[in-house]
């Protein structure tokens, strides 16, 4: 199996989440926190705008709330360094922010 750098990005999407945050939606609530959780940013530094992630499959959505990571998705966070999942992470959040600008005008 091949090293996919890219597989956060195809496969999760960050859902804009009102106050505080909401990991009680985020869909990766019952995998190991050390693992996954503690890789991603979840915030805006800037403006302070919280997230929770989603996959964009449904079927994986609901494996992961079983505890079921993929492989190719346990294998992205155990070769991603934490800056670099961070940095894709908060890229995902600055873009998920202006597209819900460019509807808000």
């Amino acid at each position: 199996m091949a090293y996919n750098v890219n597989w956060f990005e195809d496969n999760m999407k960050p859902v804009l989440a009102e106050g505080l945050g909401n990991c009680s939606a985020c869909c990766l609530r019952n995998l190991d926190k050390d693992l996954f959780c503690k890789k991603l940013t979840c915030v805006d530094e800037r403006c302070c705008h919280f997230v929770f992630w989603v996959t964009k499959n449904p079927g994986q959505h609901r494996e992961l709330l079983m505890g079921l990571p993929s492989k190719d998705m346990t294998e992205w966070f155990r070769k991603t360094t934490v800056e670099r999942a961070q940095e894709i992470t908060g890229n995902m959040i600055n873009k998920a922010l202006q597209n819900q600008n460019q509807y808000v005008k």
